[in-house]
């Protein structure tokens, strides 16, 4: 083994190994001497063919296998006399094989930074707890009286207005449309809502003056919702059935009866304790956010810049595709390039600084997560899509490796109450006008932008 160091820092290697193809022809020819006994050559007994003509016939679909296991053994072997803390597995690729020369190999190795962890007690955290004015209270109250709506039918047969909620049948034949938008009986459609089951139908209903009992066609544009362009022009019958009028929503006996509230104040006590658990989850993460800049301030370390090399392209990817779509930030419109990759790579070092140290926390405090949790950290997940449950627990499944991207939040959260739980806790109480100023201190939003 030939080995050449190509790039050397703290914390980030490059190296280039030369294999000698006759390690790779011997472990090729151990392997092949192993399935020997259970192969079978024409004009041979079973098991007793020469090595070489097994060895012509099963080379090539051996190959793949035994250049892997050479290649991670030698990685291993470097690793070793090197004697390198590897952050995470290296990155490894296979630059030159031919028959019969070396095979060359050049890997990239991020390695552990140096980190003394202090005590938490130091950490001084705020715990934010809500107490709501009763304007407030009687605010949400309002909020929910005006967003309810109430129906009736209408006296004569006239024509569709925006916020009426009209029930139609409708059907498609083409074959390429799913189920739920093929056909549909008594669907009850409101024109008022910007959301529609078929894109335009709202329009449709109003500005062609329909009326109950009507029958129509119309072509619809599901290219973007379906995501197939061909789905450009898909022609519904459409009848409608009724139309009811928008009427003032009132709190009625059978209304409260029927959603299980005894009286009003019931009503009121839910919506209530429903305004504190959102305030609540709006404190945790301020919380968060004061516990990650706390740490970020009190630690200092060197990063590993391939782990930095790879976030940071990642965001920056995500941008030049928000600019293609016209949906970038504004104050980022404002900036340059040299700008906004200064302020980009700011927020990367934040963001893998942060990253690194809670891994090393987590290492350091034997953190994890139990299968248990896990389990039922995808059935919250899922339980976030109503129907479509099987669906993604199918597909957790079949992907294994997506199953990081519901283990690293609960992780983290794990990681951040363990932390919480040794820091020095500073009770405050605050109503909805502190919290409304704090928000914006803690995640330094701008009042012009609200």
């Amino acid at each position: 083994m030939n080995v050449k160091e190509i790039k050397s820092k703290k914390l980030y290697k490059e190296y280039s190994i030369e294999i000698p193809f006759e390690d790779i022809d011997n472990e090729i020819s151990s392997k092949i001497k192993n399935m020997i006994p259970n192969i079978t050559i024409p004009g041979f007994r079973k098991g007793k063919a020469p090595l070489n003509i097994v060895k012509k016939k099963y080379e090539e679909s051996v190959m793949s296998e035994v250049i892997q296991k050479v290649v991670n053994l030698n990685t291993s072997n470097l690793i070793k006399e090197k004697k390198l803390s590897l952050f995470r597995p290296p990155k490894i690729d296979l630059k030159n094989y031919e028959k019969n020369k070396p095979v060359v190999i050049e890997i990239k190795m991020d390695l552990e930074p140096d980190i003394k962890l202090k005590d938490f007690k130091s950490i001084k955290l705020n715990k934010y707890e809500i107490n709501l004015s009763k304007k407030a209270i009687d605010n949400q109250f309002k909020k929910f009286i005006d967003s309810q709506k109430s129906f009736e039918k209408i006296d004569i047969n006239r024509q569709i207005i925006k916020t009426d909620r009209v029930t139609i049948d409708f059907e498609t034949i083409n074959s390429d449309i799913p189920e739920y938008l093929k056909s549909q009986k008594n669907l009850p459609i409101d024109t008022g809502l910007d959301e529609e089951i078929i894109p335009g139908i709202n329009n449709e209903l109003i500005s062609r003056k329909l009326k109950k009992g009507d029958k129509i066609k119309v072509n619809s544009d599901l290219s973007k919702l379906l995501k197939n362009e061909n789905l450009n022009k898909v022609e519904y019958s459409i009848k409608i059935i009724s139309i009811e009028k928008k009427v003032k929503f009132e709190i009625t006996k059978d209304y409260l009866k029927s959603n299980g509230f005894k009286n009003e104040d019931d009503l009121k006590k839910l919506l209530e304790k429903n305004l504190i658990q959102q305030y609540n989850q709006g404190v945790s993460q301020i919380e968060k956010k004061q516990l990650m800049d706390q740490l970020n301030k009190t630690y200092d370390f060197d990063l590993p810049e391939g782990v930095l090399q790879d976030d940071f392209q990642e965001i920056w990817q995500k941008l030049e595709h928000a600019k293609k779509n016209n949906s970038i930030d504004e104050d980022d419109k404002q900036l340059s390039e040299d700008k906004l990759k200064k302020r980009y790579k700011k927020i990367s070092e934040r963001r893998v600084k942060l990253g690194v140290l809670l891994q090393f926390i987590a290492k350091k405090e034997k953190i994890t997560i139990s299968e248990d949790e896990l389990s039922k950290g995808i059935m919250q997940y899922s339980s976030q899509y109503p129907g479509q449950e099987k669906q993604i627990m199918d597909y957790l499944k079949n992907n294994p490796s997506s199953v990081e991207s519901i283990r690293g939040p609960l992780l983290e959260e794990k990681i951040i109450k363990s932390i919480s739980s040794k820091s020095t806790i500073i009770n405050k109480k605050i109503n909805e006008e502190q919290y409304k100023k704090l928000e914006e201190e803690t995640f330094d939003i701008k009042k012009d932008k609200l």
